[in-house]
């Protein structure tokens, strides 16, 4: 979510508390007076199967942030996770099983994955029926969900959002003499500093600098990879261009000349340990078995033309399916992990909240040790820039665009071939699927 804004929301003090878990009524429903209270609903023992990839969260992030706080609110609810990475979980097979989750999670980026399923339903009934205070949360994170699935209405509600930030090896700076990456730069200057601990040292290739995938350095300026109302490619053109050359210009650094995305970088900057610098999103919590790295934490690069801008908002998303049989308790469940009680958990572990928190530059990251004297307020300093909207076909656009800059970095392709290609290859996937 945007941090500048962020930090200013948190200056507002709540002036309706959240139920204490006992009466029955969910979290951040509007308990003034009888004539807004909510529904009651059947307090028989029922399982709600929720639909998510395990492999986002943390090390027992599941149990502190839905399980426990559900059943200490709602004991008849069980919460029965279903792991959507696994292949057998892929939401083609759970529809044809008839084993369809009550919850799903999702992210912005991704939503395509999910919308267009026949599992995504309108939410705002349910949100008008259990009196549930929308404003209580950020608005840029509640507003990004219709922008990024293209409804006009709510399909599901944001829980937490990444932040994005710059991870630097202490320890790899200090071996070559080098001053740390500060707050403030620029990719022209992040690319600078990479050109100095991007060495061969005993037999070991250091790496300068990881940016990540194209597609998340391209949303910093909104540029997007397939026209969500053409269905028409937007790749061919002189913003990816400008994208793809700062990339190139960064991996042809001397021995940084091998992209590791995503989870390969992450990979390489904590287990490894010899990236330098890695551009990404929030992988705080996954730090904590990280003991014995000596890291740090700068403010996300920025474009000259958009300071302050960071990948656009990226946050992870509750729905409740159109097939569930328990609607209302699914939305509890929803509910208690929107509670303050577990938005400020989850903000003191170093998950960015979306519920509005007093003083959340000093509750966040409270709970880990690992996290004290680290520059978190980096986290802060950066505005996520709009959320794209997505196209049903952005799966094979964004895996094939991400790809793209390989050949580009081992000299086999150009930038312009590059793209031309890609849009050549984006536009025949699109065709193929309508023929379907």
């Amino acid at each position: 979510m945007g941090m500048k804004r962020m930090a200013a929301l948190s200056l507002l003090l709540f002036a309706t508390a959240c139920s204490s878990g006992n009466d029955g009524k969910a979290s951040g429903e509007n308990n003034a007076g009888e004539e807004n209270a909510p529904p009651q609903v059947s307090t028989e023992p029922v399982t709600i199967k929720f639909g998510l990839s395990m492999g986002w969260l943390g090390p027992g992030e599941f149990q502190k942030y839905v399980e426990e706080p559900v059943k200490k609110r709602y004991p008849y609810i069980t919460i029965e996770p279903i792991d959507l990475s696994k292949p057998e979980n892929g939401f083609d097979k759970l529809m044809a099983a008839g084993n369809i989750p009550d919850l799903v999670m999702t992210a912005s980026p991704i939503i395509y994955r999910f919308v267009g399923t026949g599992m995504e339903d309108n939410i705002e009934p349910l949100i008008k029926k259990f009196n549930f205070d929308l404003s209580r949360l950020d608005p840029i994170a509640v507003e990004s969900v219709k922008s990024a699935s293209r409804q006009n209405n709510l399909i599901g509600l944001p829980w937490t959002m990444h932040f994005s930030g710059l991870y630097y090896n202490k320890d790899i700076f200090d071996k070559f003499g080098v001053p740390y990456p500060k707050d403030g730069m620029t990719w022209e200057d992040a690319r600078e500093l990479a050109k100095q601990v991007t060495r061969m040292e005993s037999g070991v290739q250091y790496r300068g600098l990881e940016p990540d995938k194209s597609t998340r350095v391209a949303s910093v300026l909104s540029y997007g990879f397939i026209d969500p109302v053409t269905e028409k490619p937007t790749v061919n053109n002189d913003n990816w261009k400008k994208i793809f050359e700062l990339l190139k210009s960064i991996y042809d650094i001397p021995g940084n000349n091998t992209p590791r995305l995503a989870g390969a970088g992450i990979d390489q900057f904590k287990k490894q340990q010899t990236l330098a610098m890695l551009a990404s999103n929030n992988n705080l919590p996954n730090l904590k078995d990280a003991q014995d790295l000596n890291w740090d934490l700068a403010q996300y690069p920025s474009f000259k033309e958009s300071p302050n801008t960071g990948m656009q908002v990226d946050e992870w998303i509750l729905h409740v399916t159109a097939q569930s049989k328990y609607k209302d308790q699914a939305f509890q469940v929803i509910s208690t992990i929107l509670s303050e009680e577990v938005q400020t958990e989850a903000a003191r572990n170093a998950r960015l909240p979306v519920l509005k928190i007093s003083n959340i530059e000093q509750e966040f990251g409270k709970n880990l040790p690992y996290l004290q004297g680290k520059n978190l307020k980096a986290a802060f300093k950066t505005n996520p820039a709009k959320a794209l909207p997505v196209s049903k076909y952005d799966s094979f656009a964004e895996e094939y665009i991400t790809r793209a800059i390989e050949p580009v970095v081992r000299g086999e392709k150009d930038i312009n071939t590059t793209l031309r290609e890609a849009e050549e290859q984006i536009s025949k996937n699109i065709e193929t699927n309508l023929q379907k």
